[in-house]
């Protein structure tokens, strides 16, 4: 597949296309890392007893009209720690999947398509660096935002390709962040504006599927039923991750072939 710079809709309807062409690929990956995801939710709610503090509101709301402040802060507590829990699982899950999905995209540009195993293989291999590199960026952000909140938020466009240079560059983290700002550079309003643009339609494809299984998981209370029900929902999610991912890689080589020639046998 060329590489050359592309508006927004020509990058839309090719990666619609990129999709139809791996998507037996990526659908074992972000099957596999969602089910640990949904399997981690519902752990981290039975073990911190977060769950039996949902099923309490659900099946008695006015319950907590008698409790105490304090009473009311320690089942906040619960629901504050399995949070956490999930929220840090959901991120190397999500991370693992980008990861993913960069590499074999980007093996179906070079014409070497690269198998699921192979991909994820190597994005578990990267996700330290990942975190870290997350982590960074988050402790920047912080700081723009604290500052003047339009720093923050510049950063938080500039860093959006953090995942692919990972992904696709022998990049250390604080390399991944400078190398993000620098593709970013000149495309901020545009990049954001595809990322935008996309999140909307796979927050469209999520909430389809809420429909469905919100209801489910709500009939059931929060036993077997409500469980598997979570899991339904995640995995769902974790397919809209992979598709989302998809384009964002193709506007990473968007971004890198209007600065730069690519020769797709140099990524590692």
């Amino acid at each position: 597949m060329e590489i050359t710079p592309r508006p927004f809709g020509e990058i839309l309807n090719e990666g619609m296309v990129m999709l139809g062409r791996v998507w037996k690929r990526i659908l074992a990956p972000a099957f596999w890392a969602f089910v640990i995801l949904g399997g981690a939710t519902i752990g981290a709610f039975a073990v911190t007893g977060a769950g039996d503090v949902l099923q309490l509101i659900l099946d008695d709301p006015l319950a907590l009209e008698a409790m105490t402040d304090a009473e009311i802060g320690e089942l906040g507590l619960l629901l504050l720690q399995a949070g956490l829990i999930v929220v840090v699982v959901q991120l190397l899950a999500g991370g693992f999947v980008n990861m993913t999905v960069h590499r074999i995209v980007a093996g179906e540009i070079g014409g070497e398509p690269i198998r699921a195993g192979e991909a994820s293989a190597f994005a578990f291999r990267r996700l330290l660096p990942l975190v870290l590199a997350a982590f960074l960026a988050f402790l920047l952000i912080v700081v723009g935002l604290a500052a003047l909140i339009i720093p923050g938020l510049w950063l938080i466009g500039s860093f959006t390709m953090i995942t692919a240079v990972i992904a696709l560059e022998d990049l250390g983290p604080v390399a991944a962040l400078r190398r993000s700002l620098v593709l970013v550079r000149g495309r901020w309003w545009p990049t954001v504006g595809f990322l935008v643009m996309v999140g909307l339609l796979g927050s469209v494809a999520a909430q389809l599927v809420q429909l469905v299984a919100l209801p489910v998981i709500g009939a059931a209370g929060f036993g077997i039923g409500a469980g598997l029900g979570f899991v339904v929902l995640i995995i769902a999610q974790g397919l809209v991750v992979a598709a989302i991912a998809v384009m964002v890689t193709l506007w990473y080589f968007d971004l890198r072939v209007r600065q730069e020639p690519v020769v797709i046998s140099s990524l590692r």
